[in-house]
């Protein structure tokens, strides 16, 4: 589908491409399907040229990764993804390669980064003032997992009255199912989808 983009009131989020969470050497990658799920839909390579287009069109970048120091809020016992957090170790460390963003979607200069506390893009952290102070109303969104970060997000954003677009091919999920019922229920209601071919045609 066609989408109106205005590039200098929407930044694009980069969200939770963190190696811990997305490489396939780390634990809690494997054992919740992401790292699978990242090969086989390639959004690596098509998130990192993405992101290129989205700088070149002066469209703000802003990356959120998520850390568990003594300042989070206390885990959850309760969830399938809670416990299988809590059994492979320490996850997400600050400092720690796990934490950092892989190197295919690295910062470069001129991005932000933004750390939250837990899935929301908006948990515990400084986004909301950042969006505010960069004027932006629109968020696009790209990144792991699609019923964590990025429809937590969404509706998170929603509730602020912020905009959203879900870049359909450059998030993905532990499975293609919980990807598909995430994008087909709340999704396709609380923001725009496209794809990022839509999405770079919009901006170019």
């Amino acid at each position: 589908m066609a989408i109106d983009i205005d590039v200098s009131k929407t930044a694009l989020l980069s969200m939770d491409f963190q190696n811990d969470i997305i490489h396939p050497d780390a634990a809690l990658a494997q054992a919740a399907g992401f790292a699978n799920m990242v090969e086989k839909t390639g959004i690596l390579d098509k998130s990192a040229a993405l992101l290129d287009k989205a700088r070149a069109a002066g469209m703000k970048v802003i990356h959120i990764v998520v850390e568990f120091d003594e300042n989070s809020p206390p885990m959850p016992s309760r969830g399938a993804f809670f416990k299988m957090l809590g059994s492979g170790g320490p996850t997400l460390q600050p400092g720690t390669w796990g934490a950092e963003i892989h190197e295919k979607v690295a910062p470069k200069d001129g991005d932000i980064v933004v750390k939250k506390a837990m899935i929301s893009a908006f948990c515990g952290s400084n986004l909301e003032q950042v969006l505010r102070e960069n004027g932006i109303t629109d968020i696009a969104m790209i990144g792991v997992a699609t019923p964590f970060v990025v429809e937590g997000t969404t509706w998170t954003a929603v509730d602020m009255g912020i905009n959203c677009i879900v870049i359909e091919d450059c998030v993905c999920a532990g499975d293609e199912e919980s990807h598909n019922a995430a994008i087909n229920t709340s999704l396709t209601y609380l923001a725009d989808i496209c794809s990022s071919d839509e999405f770079v045609a919009a901006i170019s």
